[in-house]
């Protein structure tokens, strides 16, 4: 299965943003399995990824924080998909 999703600086340009092209939920509980959590929310969750704090909202969107390697984004975010978009 394939996501596709936009990787892009938000618009404060302090971080970059992953978003879906088509909205779906994540399932936070299934990415809460796989990853380190450092924070849990019932919207969102804060994990660590690589050394890489990331922001992962319900409804789709993950926000890396101090990350600019690009590359190393988007294979995060396709595990975090792959993981919290099943069915």
């Amino acid at each position: 299965m394939t996501t596709d999703f936009v990787l892009a600086k938000c618009k404060t340009k302090a971080a970059y943003s992953a978003k879906l092209k088509s909205p779906k939920k994540l399932n936070l509980q299934k990415i809460k399995e796989k990853f380190t959590v450092i924070l849990e929310t019932p919207i969102l969750l804060v994990i660590k990824e690589q050394g890489i704090e990331i922001v992962v909202h319900g409804h789709g969107e993950l926000l890396f924080k101090k990350c600019n390697d690009t590359a190393l984004m988007e294979s995060i975010v396709k595990k975090v998909y792959g993981v919290g978009l099943k069915k």
